[in-house]
């Protein structure tokens, strides 16, 4: 990090002290009526954020920032609030693969998420086009796992189950829900892969996407070999989340009931 992570346009610069004083890692100073960074910059981006002219930028990032504006920035609080409650673990997907458009949409929504230290570790690895060449990968090691008695990261009995209905029908699809799509979702901090994996999935209600969260294959992918070179993943990134995708077959008519949650104010 240095000190051109940051540019301020001082013809722009106020000298307001607006971003000096929203810095959190203190690397903005005023000098001589204008705001300086300093040499040890996280790229956070509110010094952007806040200038009410536009003068810090960060040439690093190719991404525009967008000025806010009530009429599409503001949610109101019931929307949002029945959107979530709304949601529900999507199991029988359209047979239509998903468009690049709205897989822009997706990614763009997991790369703007909060990540600790502003480290933006995330990766997102996305499965379509290649999907049934992976899917023959994951069955054929399976299949081998099963045949040598090995120990997975799953219960015995359901690695079973599932090599069984597979064997007694080819197309029994019951690990990838005939998902016509999958994200994987590496990260070293677990939380920020949730929290991308939950941005993802609010924009994907709103595109009429469906989504399960996958924790057996997830669990398969991370211990076969050939599945993590298929993607080259490193160790230095943890494989946290696995997402089926696609368009929602099935139409819901309301929300479902949940218990009062466990709280305590004090």
């Amino acid at each position: 990090m240095g000190a051109t992570d940051v540019y301020i346009d001082e013809g722009l610069c106020t000298g307001c002290g607006a971003c000096v004083h929203d810095c959190i890692q203190h690397n903005i100073v005023l000098r001589e009526g204008k705001a300086h960074p300093l040499d040890y910059c996280m790229k956070c981006g509110h010094c952007v954020a806040i200038c009410p002219e536009g003068a810090p930028s960060i040439p690093a990032y190719a991404d525009s920032p967008i000025d806010f504006d009530p009429a599409t920035f503001d949610l109101p609080t019931e929307n949002l609030l029945n959107s979530i409650k709304f949601r529900r673990s999507i199991r029988a997907f359209k047979d239509e693969p998903i468009s690049m458009e709205h897989l822009h949409l997706l990614m763009e929504a997991g790369g703007h998420t909060p990540t600790a230290k502003n480290t933006q570790m995330c990766r997102f690895d996305f499965l379509q086009d290649s999907l049934p060449e992976f899917k023959e990968l994951i069955w054929s090691y399976l299949s081998e796992v099963y045949e040598t008695d090995r120990i997975m990261p799953i219960p015995a009995e359901t690695l079973g189950r599932f090599i069984e209905n597979r064997r007694a029908n080819p197309k029994d699809d019951y690990l990838f829900r005939d998902a016509p799509a999958v994200l994987f979702i590496e990260s070293p901090d677990p939380l920020d892969a949730g929290l991308a994996a939950g941005a993802i999935e609010m924009v994907a209600h709103t595109l009429g996407i469906g989504v399960l969260y996958n924790g057996y294959l997830r669990r398969v992918v991370d211990s076969c070999p050939a599945a993590r070179a298929y993607f080259d993943m490193s160790d230095e990134r943890g494989l946290n989340v696995c997402m089926l995708l696609g368009y929602q077959q099935k139409r819901y008519y309301r929300t479902a009931p949940r218990r009062f949650p466990s709280v305590v104010l004090r």
